[in-house]
């Protein structure tokens, strides 16, 4: 019949489940299962209907009986995300739980199909009732007393080989059909799951739930009561999509706002649907994660669990309640102009300069503080990207000393794999206040199985984490030139006195005969030099204005000499040029830092007053990074004052600060 209507075959009246598939008018799809979301139409429900009918006719074999059941079943199973404006009108006027498919997809079955045989038509609408609860339980979302009932009309047809037969084919067709690979992975625990079943083993705790809920990142410990009570007695619908990228501490929040705002409430599901709506849309063509509209309920759920009453001025926790259904719709409310932003900054990412002022309104509008998230599509880019940049860090490796090793900001871990690797009997631990790159390096860790240990601090506070004198090393790589751009230290940004507060706080929780490695942006002692900049795209010469524009670290000055070409001061020219090695897409977050804060003169004399005779330099030098005239090479030309090419000017220094002993001379 399907084969028919595909090629324009079909003559007559369309069947009524074909006929509600195909007049879909709107799209309910469960965005675990689509590459990308703006691409969605009617024809996904059609083509997985089809898909399902023809994985069961491949594995149907001579189950003559058990094949008309299940395609009856799995022609019915999806009709409820059917149908035009008007039918879909009219179920909900009738009472049908639309958002609950596989309920109300059985109901309609019900009241559209005769059957002589009531209890043969209980047992479809069972089959019907429960299906797809199978997949959701493996993932944590569904409980299995639906199947109660289930098991009770099938028994009374069929013995429990060929229930579990049964069972196992519904279940094969709906899975394969969204994935092959998720099938295989899951048939095993799918078959235990239906012998549990069937021999009325249907017990799961609230924590076996959260662990599946969670994809393992919940393993033991404290569960708040509310969220057991909630997660025991509910369906959940749509979770592994709407929360998959978030925390466990995150996940863990909403649940417990989920819980108190149903505290007084009868539920039996809970539906994630419109949070997966907000954290999904396209980028490049692709499915991703809405990262600006997480970044925003991250800081929201982090108030929450610091005060209780965060600031809800654009963003709020929302839960709306079907009585009828026991239903309750979760998701976050945004202002109108907060939503607008949101999806500007979506918009923006077509344009690329206007992405930077976008993701930077976005910061400044709800409040995100800058030293506390990295950056947005390309984050996880970004920290593979130093990940390769080991060649240039392992000089650090000659200058550790001792056993206990401290890495300030650690970004992708890079540091703490290369010390893992390359030496002995070292306790290693990363610092870093961004919860995001905590999150990662968790991840890394388990997926890994490295033993370095990662841990929330504050760089300028190591006192709060660290006992006096307790640690060997302690390495700021490429992080001062952070804390100095982002940290409005006593009342203002691009402030030197902080660097001062991270190397005095670093000081004092290092032993006598420890050491301070630093390794960060340098300006060039000629700071009065000029280099001229060919571009070899004009596109750059808009970037430079955008720059110049936008950087706040200081004055940046330029003379414009030739359509593509300008005039600039040597340490101006590497502020920009460095900045545009990383790609538009990092242009909003580098635009905020300034790499170089110091000639290698003044950090020499920056340290000794600010640390005084008990630190001792050992090691002072700069050069330039690899990297940098590979990248710039390919658009630019750089050349003196006169129009000689010449080398670009040393981008990075490393910098190794002894504690002297206590009776030094």
């Amino acid at each position: 019949m399907i084969h028919a209507y595909k090629n324009n075959e079909h003559t007559g009246v369309l069947p009524d489940w074909l006929d509600m598939i195909v007049s879909a008018e709107e799209i309910t799809q469960n965005y675990e299962s689509v590459e990308a979301v703006n691409h969605m139409s009617s024809s996904h429900l059609f083509d997985y209907v089809y898909r399902t009918l023809a994985i069961l006719e491949e594995i149907k074999g001579e189950r003559d009986e058990i094949y008309y059941m299940l395609s009856t079943v799995l022609a019915y199973s999806e009709i409820s995300k059917g149908g035009s404006y008007s039918q879909r009108k009219r179920w909900s006027d009738q009472g049908y739980q639309l958002q609950i498919h596989n309920e109300a997809s059985a109901h309609i079955f019900n009241d559209l199909v005769f059957y002589e045989n009531p209890e043969r038509k209980d047992l479809t609408f069972q089959l019907i009732f429960t299906h797809g609860l199978i997949g959701q339980y493996i993932r944590g979302e569904s409980r299995l007393q639906s199947s109660i009932k289930l098991i009770v009309s099938l028994k009374k047809f069929y013995h429990d080989k060929q229930i579990r037969e049964m069972l196992m084919m519904l279940n094969e067709c709906i899975i394969r059909a969204v994935s092959e690979k998720i099938w295989s992975e899951v048939k095993d625990e799918a078959a235990e799951i239906i012998d549990h079943i069937i021999d009325g083993e249907i017990k799961q705790t609230s924590r076996e739930r959260l662990f599946r809920l969670t994809e393992g990142k919940y393993i033991e410990g404290e569960m708040n009561p509310s969220i057991e009570a909630l997660i025991e007695h509910a369906d959940i619908w749509y979770a592994a999509a709407a929360l998959h990228d978030f925390s466990l501490l995150d996940i863990f929040t909403i649940m417990e706002l989920a819980a108190d705002h149903t505290a007084s409430l009868q539920i039996r599901h809970i539906h994630f649907g419109e949070f997966m709506v907000q954290m999904h849309y396209d980028y490049k063509g692709i499915k991703h994660t809405n990262i600006y509209r997480k970044r925003v309920i991250e800081k929201y759920l982090l108030e929450y669990r610091q005060s209780m009453k965060p600031d809800e001025t654009h963003v709020s926790f929302k839960m709306d309640y079907d009585k009828e259904a026991q239903c309750a719709f979760i998701s976050f409310a945004f202002s109108d102009v907060g939503e607008a932003l949101i999806r500007f900054c979506v918009e923006a990412e077509k344009v690329d300069l206007m992405h930077s002022r976008a993701t930077i309104m976005l910061f400044d509008f709800f409040g995100l503080r800058r030293d506390a998230y990295d950056r947005f599509h390309n984050e996880q880019e970004y920290l593979e990207g130093m990940n390769k940049a080991a060649d240039d860090k392992r000089i650090i490796l000659d200058y550790l000393k001792g056993n206990k090793i401290v890495d300030i900001g650690p970004g992708g871990g890079i540091m703490l794999d290369m010390i893992e690797r390359e030496t002995t009997n070292k306790d290693i631990i990363g610092i870093d206040i961004a919860e995001n790159v905590i999150e990662n390096l968790l991840k890394k860790k388990d997926e890994e199985q490295h033993t370095w240990h990662v841990m929330k601090g504050d760089a300028l506070q190591l006192a709060d984490t660290f006992s006096a004198e307790s640690v060997d090393t302690i390495i700021f790589s490429s992080i001062l030139h952070e804390l100095f751009s982002y940290i409005p230290f006593k009342g203002r940004r691009f402030n030197h006195e902080v660097i001062g507060e991270a190397l005095q706080s670093a000081f004092s929780v290092l032993k006598p005969g420890g050491r301070i490695i630093i390794r960060d942006g340098i300006m060039s002692e000629n700071k009065d030099e000029f280099r001229r900049i060919r571009f070899k795209d004009e596109k750059w010469m808009t970037y430079l204005e955008q720059y110049a524009k936008e950087f706040k670290g200081r004055k940046i000055t330029y003379e414009i000499i030739a359509e593509d070409e300008v005039k600039m001061l040597i340490n101006d020219s590497m502020e920009a040029l460095y900045t545009l090695t990383w790609g538009p897409e990092a242009f909003a977050h580098e635009v905020q830092e300034q790499f170089g804060y110091f000639t290698p003169a003044e950090y020499d004399e920056f340290i000794k007053k600010t640390l005084g005779e008990e630190a001792k330099i050992i090691c002072l030098k700069h050069y330039l990074q690899e990297g940098y005239p590979v990248h710039l090479g390919e658009k630019i030309l750089y050349m003196d004052e006169f129009g000689r090419e010449v080398a670009l000017p040393d981008s990075t220094c490393l910098i190794v600060i002894e504690k002297r002993e206590t009776n030094y001379n």
